[in-house]
């Protein structure tokens, strides 16, 4: 019976003391940080890493900190984020909340320099982020769609991973949050260990991935029938920047390699006459197998073996015509310094460069909703008012993969129908607005016989 006691007894430590070392096992993996480096083996085309310069090492994510004593970097984002606040839009569509997610060095960076990456994303398009947030240094404002509590939830999982796991994003991106009236979310849900493990730093699109598939059918239901609102979005993004100018961007667009001191040290050194300049930054696809180009030269060498082309080239060449692309490749001067390269003397409706300009721009027209009309007649506005569309060299921006024109869904048609219709009344304010016409836009039976681009 003694020995039976002793035995009970040893098994009551040994658990005791198995429970006590998992204790302070699981501890020290909350609290730390110091993870092997995982080294990048994915080189699929679906891997945005794999093809960029080789990344700052990131921090493990096995754990992430939950308890509320902790600093704020560790916490969950959203955690303080009150659903039942936030403005609405003009038309009370959309909810938004501005600085729902605070970059640590956000403040700091736009005093630093004069110019502000700005853009927007769903959060399907999300890891792009990380390579755009590797190449620009500067501060970077990103407006993000949520619709219904499980996509807000699962955005909330990316935004902590992304912030843990890249110190780029932690400090130098502020997030703003939108979502529809007619598909909110109604709470903030806690995160829990199990949502937070085990997620690869390596690979975040992997990981987003991984999330998406945990989207409701009747979110995904939702999201396949209404509108994604691109020009709230923008306006949040760039309203949100706190430089002087700002460089307005879509999610996927990836800029040059320390592009953000090349444009500060020209913005510093350029004079605009009445601000009205609008500096465009050449864009490009790549082709996946390709890695990132280092400079303009080693573009120039991917386009020549055509491993690059101009921004929808095949899908919609009017998109980015009157940039001149094959101009701008003839020009090998001053390659150590932004310059403006030559004006755009072709400018066209359609056109929609990408650009870096004074916060003094018109905004983008929130009546167009979803696809068609969006950017370009913002563009346009501009044009009216009297910018000056000025292409600069040797920056540039790239785009990942060589698009083909498709067939366009009809949903995507039945957009671009509701905007075309937008834009009738659209042109005649803008006439209003400036008493031009310079593209004459106004005559009877105004007709665009190019369509719209299949970008937005």
């Amino acid at each position: 019976m003694n020995q039976s006691c002793r035995l009970w007894n040893l098994s009551i430590a040994s658990v005791l003391a198995l429970t006590l070392s998992n204790v302070l096992l699981t501890v020290r993996l909350l609290h730390s940080t110091d993870c092997p480096f995982v080294t990048i083996e994915d080189t699929s085309a679906a891997s945005m890493v794999a093809k960029a310069p080789p990344l700052t090492p990131p921090t493990c994510l096995e754990y992430v900190i939950l308890d509320n004593s902790s600093n704020r970097t560790d916490r969950p984002v959203f955690s303080g984020l009150d659903l039942q606040l936030g403005r609405w839009d003009s038309r009370r569509l959309y909810k938004i909340f501005e600085f729902s997610v605070i970059g640590e060095r956000f403040g700091e960076l736009s005093e630093q320099y004069k110019v502000c990456l700005a853009t927007q994303s769903s959060l399907e398009r999300l890891a792009s982020i990380v390579e755009v947030a590797h190449h620009w240094t500067g501060p970077i404002s990103v407006a993000v769609f949520a619709a219904s509590n499980d996509e807000l939830h699962l955005l909330q999982i990316y935004l902590t991973y992304l912030r843990k796991c890249y110190p780029d994003i932690r400090e130098r991106v502020s997030f703003h949050l939108a979502y529809p009236r007619d598909k909110p979310p109604t709470h903030v849900k806690p995160l829990t260990n199990f949502d937070l493990l085990p997620y690869d730093c390596a690979k975040p699109d992997t990981t987003l991935i991984r999330l998406i598939q945990l989207r409701s059918h009747d979110t995904i239901k939702w999201r396949s029938k209404n509108v994604y609102p691109q020009n709230h979005l923008r306006n949040v993004a760039r309203k949100t920047c706190q430089s002087d100018h700002v460089f307005l961007t879509d999610i996927d667009i990836i800029p040059s390699i320390n592009m953000t001191e090349y444009l500060d040290k020209f913005l510093r050194s350029t004079k605009c006459p009445n601000n009205q300049c609008a500096y465009v930054i050449p864009t490009y696809e790549l082709d996946n197998r390709a890695r990132f180009p280092r400079d303009k030269p080693d573009l120039i060498r991917l386009a020549r073996k055509g491993l690059a082309r101009p921004f929808h080239h095949k899908v919609f060449i009017y998109n980015q015509y009157a940039t001149n692309f094959t101009r701008w490749q003839a020009d090998l001067d001053n390659l150590d310094e932004t310059h403006v390269s030559y004006n755009v003397t072709n400018f066209e409706f359609l056109y929609e460069p990408f650009y870096v300009a004074s916060d003094q721009a018109p905004a983008h027209d929130e009546r167009f909703l979803g696809y068609g009309f969006t950017r370009n007649t913002q563009v346009y506005e501009m044009y009216v008012a009297g910018y000056q569309f000025q292409v600069l060299s040797p920056i540039f921006t790239c785009h990942w993969g060589l698009q083909n024109k498709k067939g366009r869904p009809a949903w995507r048609e039945r957009q671009n129908n509701l905007n075309r219709k937008q834009f009738e009344v659209f042109k005649r304010e803008v006439f209003a607005r400036y008493h031009k016409d310079p593209l004459k836009m106004l005559l009877p039976k105004k007709t665009l016989s190019r369509q719209v681009p299949i970008g937005g």
